[in-house]
């Protein structure tokens, strides 16, 4: 009986699919652990990490994406500069013309302990530099982290990696925003090329 079965050129062909397919499921390509980052990049001097965000103003959405430091971008040569925070990503009320009188922005700067980083809540509340230097959230040189300024009602809230870590303290509420791309400093500009890698959905 079982003979018979495997004379029916029916079956070989039936095991012929299922093993090429079998063959091919093995062959394709893996998903990538990491995702794929563009590299930004500020020459030294200069204060625009490039290619930057060119997005058009749009209606207040909730901003998420990924990144990751260099250990280029880590220093300690810019002396009381060095508390500055540098930009990676934020919003600004479209309104009122000026990136800097209120915005809402994930900001970085070098932690104390080499190829470490500080990233926190920075706000521009009526032109006045707010950061929110009591919710710190360290990283280091190569490590992705994700991030998410959640926008609920025309006000913003930060979590990275998925960890609450401040809310806006401005009362002005965002209704059309620009983007706040990367950027260095501060009052100083990038003592040597840095890069970095992010993206935004």
């Amino acid at each position: 009986m079982i003979k018979e079965f495997f004379k029916d050129w029916r079956v070989w062909a039936v095991i012929a699919l299922l093993g090429a397919l079998w063959l091919l499921s093995g062959c394709t390509k893996p998903e990538p652990l990491e995702p794929s980052l563009t590299r930004r990049t500020v020459q030294q001097g200069k204060s625009d990490f490039v290619p930057n965000h060119t997005f058009l103003p749009g209606e207040a959405r909730t901003i998420d994406g990924a990144a990751k430091f260099h250990a280029s971008c880590w220093y300690n040569n810019l002396g009381v500069d060095n508390r500055d925070w540098n930009k990676l990503i934020g919003a600004y009320r479209y309104a009122d013309g000026l990136k800097n009188k209120n915005s809402f922005i994930l900001a970085w700067r070098p932690d104390p302990l080499p190829g470490t980083f500080q990233l926190c809540l920075y706000e521009n509340i009526a032109g006045a530099n707010v950061p929110h230097e009591s919710a710190i959230y360290k990283i280091k040189a190569d490590q992705i982290f994700r991030f998410t300024l959640e926008e609920i009602n025309g006000k913003y809230t930060l979590y990275l990696d998925g960890i609450f870590i401040d809310t806006q303290r401005n009362d002005k509420l965002f209704k059309i925003i620009g983007i706040v791309s990367t950027w260095f400093g501060g009052t100083s500009k990038a003592p040597w090329m840095m890069w970095l890698w992010m993206d935004i959905n």
